[in-house]
C-alpha cells in the first residue's frame, strides 16, 4: 500500500498494487504512453475532475496484491453472458443466503462472550460488511450486469443510472471490492485467522468455519470480477453501439 494524495505521481501508482494503475486508467484520465511523472492533482485539473473523487476511487484499490485464489482460465474461456450468470447464481446467491445466517451467528457469539470489546468489534464489522455487500450486489446486478448482458448479446447498451458505459460502474465496483478486502483482513485480524481453541464451543467452531468459507468465497468472487469479468467487459464495449440517452 502507498500513501495517496493529490501530489502522488502516476509512476508511484505503477509501482504500487496493480489495481491502482488499472483503476486510474479506467477513469480515462491517463493512458499507457502518457507522462508517468504527472501528479494526480495535475491530471484532475487538466480534465476538470474532482481530485477527492479520484483519491476515493484509488483508495479502494490500494490493497496488496494477493495470490490468485483460483485458476482463471476456465472463466476467461466462458462466454461473457455465461460468466455473468455464473457469478450471479454462484456468488451472489451464496451471499444472499449466507449473510443473514452469518450475521446472526456472529451476533450470538458476541452475546456468549459477554459482549467483550473484541466480540463487539467483530459483530459490528460483520454487520457493516453484510449491509454493504447487500447493496453492492444489488447495484452490480441492476447496472453493470445488465450492461454486460447487452454486450454479450451484441446489442446497444441500455443506459442505467450509472450511464451508458461499463467504465463508471466498474470503477465503483472495484472501489467497493477494495473496501471488502480490507474488511476481510479485519475479520482475520479479529479472529486470529478464524482459529479456535481446544475448548471452544460448538457454536464458535461453526461460526469460525462459516467465516472462513465466506472469506474464501469473497476472494474468489472478487478475483473473477476484477481479473476476468471487468477487463473482458471493457474490451467487449470497444466498438459496440450505444443506445441514445432519453
Amino acid at each position: 500500500m502507498i500513501k495517496l494524495s493529490a501530489r502522488t505521481r502516476v509512476s508511484e501508482l505503477m509501482a504500487g498494487p496493480p489495481a491502482l494503475y488499472t483503476t486510474l486508467k479506467s477513469t480515462g484520465l491517463f493512458r499507457d504512453g502518457d507522462d508517468p511523472e504527472v501528479m494526480l492533482g495535475q491530471l484532475c485539473w487538466a480534465f476538470g475532475f474532482n481530485p477527492a473523487i479520484l483519491l476515493m476511487m484509488l483508495e479502494g484499490a490500494n490493497v496488496p496484491e494477493v495470490v490468485a485464489p483460483i485458476d482463471a482460465a476456465p472463466f476467461r474461456a466462458m462466454p461473457l453472458g455465461e460468466l455473468v450468470d455464473h457469478i450471479e447464481s454462484t456468488h451472489h446467491a451464496y451471499l444472499r443466503a449466507e449473510l443473514p445466517r452469518l450475521t446472526a451467528s456472529v451476533d450470538t457469539l458476541a452475546l456468549e462472550a459477554g459482549e467483550t470489546e473484541s466480540a463487539i468489534e467483530l459483530r459490528d464489522e460483520m454487520r457493516r460488511m453484510a449491509s454493504e455487500l447487500d447493496a453492492h450486489i444489488q447495484h452490480e446486478e441492476e447496472s453493470l450486469f445488465a450492461m454486460v448482458r447487452d454486450l454479450a448479446a451484441r446489442s446497444a447498451i441500455k443506459p442505467t443510472r450509472c450511464g451508458g458505459t461499463v467504465g463508471g460502474p466498474i470503477a465503483c465496483m472495484e472501489n467497493e471490492h477494495g473496501a471488502t478486502l480490507r474488511g476481510l483482513a479485519k475479520l482475520r485480524e479479529l479472529t486470529d485467522s478464524y482459529s479456535v481453541t481446544a475448548d471452544a464451543s460448538a457454536s464458535r467452531r461453526e461460526t469460525m468455519a462459516a467465516l472462513e468459507r465466506f472469506d474464501r468465497d469473497m476472494q474468489e468472487h472478487i478475483f473473477k470480477e476484477n481479473e476476468v469479468l471487468f477487463p473482458r467487459a471493457m474490451e467487449a464495449q470497444r466498438g459496440q453501439p450505444q443506445a441514445a440517452s432519453a
